[in-house]
């Protein structure tokens, strides 16, 4: 690889955005304050670099946490110290937890000379100020502080290095004001370089004498599934999942953050496991004898907080693929560790396979035969024409109506529940849930960060009307922006789960009747609230085509489903069942 170096005298900002543009950076989140100006200078009319205002730092960070999980490459979100650390940390912190790539580059408003004497607003730590790396670390991969100029620009350089190595998350650069005065050139000690060498390469390598014992254990496993997680998506290796289905003949499930990295409506798909997963599934994991888990942690809520009945591993053979270390032999003790990138070892695995391994009964055949105990996919409900929807109408016409690249994105709730039992994604990686934080106002963000990822797929968010109020001004920046998302709102005018958990004693959780469509027609979206299943289909397949403006489609929702009717309802129900 050439190496290449800064050969010119500059202004350090000019030298930091070059730095991102050197990395292959594309945009630029950013609402504008603080010290941070001389980076904004250099952004204007980038040739390679488009700087997007957000109406708030937390819809910046959402929309790179989104980016960075559907692409695998971090993008910059740029502001000031404490609106950074005070309000962008929800998108933080699902990067921190879902594993995707974001740079974060902010500043204290130290106050230079004065810093010492508690300068407004400065978050250098002293004694009357806060403390912007204490507040930001908690939250975030990597924290680095930038006192001086050539540091300024290596830090954004190692920052993408840390935000991409191991397992991805984000990495945050905090620039005292010294840092972004001045000039960087040939002569700058320490010297500075291009941004490609700093990169992370992925890691093409794997113990071949675990991969060969890992193989000979599924040639001989006579009923082995696949556990799929956010590592699949992360690593971009949902091509590979599939041709690994294919060439061990094995049912894929997946993960709550797994879910979508592989064609739900596939003959081998075999659903979500989980607290809110299908009992087919959870039928299937519970009758394996070998579990192949990529890119899981295999955590609790996916474990049913390690039932025995489910995994064990005194009776099931464990193989676990991550390219983190610390994540294998983690919540189960594993018999074959396989380390390294999920696509890679996925790869390495089919290829020791001209024709799947002999075994009694297909996949497919499996999956059928577990379903069909279940009925999970044919309730009436499904099919129900009331008005207020039922959530199970709004998702059967929701899948029936969207198109096969289409991106959906989630927010908490409810909403999200469903959507997660019941839902059959088609994209592989297509579909992104909070999964690692569970917040709210996620959705629509997210829904623009696949826009900017992916700019002539359909990207629809499905959220609550809790989580719709909260995200009103992403709406502003996605008009601002051109940036047409499409938003299906379930309007029960409650926070649902909070009414159904509390039952008669629920406190604080009804919501306004707010007509959310008219709301949505005033800040320039187009809005509709259907009164038929008919509108609701024509609304939905408008969503999925090309959109001039952001459409906010407002679905009345009945109460009648609840969270419960989406619980684990497969072995640990027969087993209260037999008890009693």
């Amino acid at each position: 690889m050439h190496i290449e170096r800064l050969d010119a005298e500059i202004p350090v900002g000019e030298a930091i955005v070059w730095a991102l543009a050197d990395a292959g950076v594309r945009y630029v989140l950013t609402l504008p304050g603080g010290y941070v100006g001389p980076i904004l200078d250099a952004l204007h009319d980038h040739p390679t670099i488009r700087t997007v205002q957000v109406r708030e730092e937390s819809i910046g960070t959402a929309m790179a946490e989104a980016y960075g999980r559907l692409t695998g490459e971090p993008i910059a979100v740029l502001g000031q110290g404490q609106w950074i650390s005070g309000v962008a940390g929800a998108g933080l912190l699902e990067s921190l937890l879902g594993s995707s790539p974001v740079l974060v580059l902010t500043e204290m408003t130290d106050g230079g000379p004065f810093s010492h004497n508690g300068n407004f607003q400065a978050g250098d730590g002293e004694y009357g100020t806060w403390d912007a790396r204490t507040a930001l670390s908690g939250i975030s991969k990597s924290v680095m502080t930038s006192r001086f100029p050539a540091q300024a620009v290596q830090h954004v350089q190692l920052g993408l290095k840390h935000a991409l190595s191991g397992e991805p998350g984000p990495a945050v650069v905090i620039f005292h004001g010294s840092s972004l005065k001045g000039t960087v050139g040939p002569a700058t000690r320490p010297r500075i370089y291009g941004s490609r060498p700093y990169l992370v390469r992925p890691r093409h390598s794997v113990d071949e004498l675990a991969l060969a014992d890992a193989v000979d254990a599924l040639t001989r496993a006579q009923s082995p599934v696949v556990i799929a997680g956010n590592g699949v998506r992360v690593a971009q290796a949902t091509t590979s999942l599939a041709r690994l289905s294919a060439a061990l003949d094995v049912p894929v499930m997946t993960s709550a953050g797994g879910k979508g990295v592989f064609d739900e409506t596939d003959p081998r798909a075999a659903g979500m496991i989980g607290m809110n997963g299908l009992a087919s599934a959870h039928d299937l994991l519970s009758a394996a004898d070998l579990i192949l888990a990529v890119g899981t942690k295999l955590a609790p809520n996916d474990t049913l907080r390690e039932h025995p009945d489910l995994i064990d591993p005194t009776r099931q053979v464990l193989i676990q693929v991550d390219v983190e270390p610390l994540n294998a032999s983690w919540t189960y003790p594993v018999h074959h560790v396989l380390e390294g990138d999920a696509g890679f070892v996925m790869d390495r695995i089919s290829d020791a396979f001209e024709t799947p391994p002999t075994r009694p009964v297909s996949a497919t055949e499996r999956i059928v035969r577990a379903r069909s105990a279940w009925h999970e996919f044919d309730l009436a409900t499904f099919e129900s024409d009331t008005v207020p929807f039922r959530p199970e109408r709004i998702i059967r016409t929701l899948e029936e109506s969207v198109t096969d690249d289409a991106i959906i994105t989630l927010d908490a709730g409810e909403n999200r529940l469903f959507m997660m039992h019941w839902f059959r994604n088609r994209r592989p990686g297509g579909y992104l849930q909070p999964a690692g934080s569970g917040q709210m106002a996620y959705s629509i963000r997210a829904a623009m960060g696949a826009k900017l990822a992916f700019p002539d797929a359909p990207a629809i968010a499905v959220c609550g009307d809790g989580g719709f109020s909260m995200n009103l001004h992403s709406l502003l920046s996605s008009v601002q922006e051109k940036l047409p998302v499409a938003v299906v709102i379930f309007n029960n005018s409650s926070l649902s789960w909070v009414v159904h958990a509390m039952g008669d004693r629920a406190v604080a959780g009804d919501l306004m009747d707010v007509d959310y469509a008219a709301v949505a027609r005033s800040l320039g979206c187009d809005g509709v609230r259907p009164a038929s299943v008919g509108e609701l289909r024509t609304a939905l397949e408008k969503a999925s085509g090309p959109l001039e403006r952001t459409f906010v489609i407002d679905v009345p929702t009945s109460m009648e489903t609840t969270f419960k009717d989406v619980e684990v309802r497969s072995l640990l129900k027969r087993q209260e069942t037999s008890r009693a």
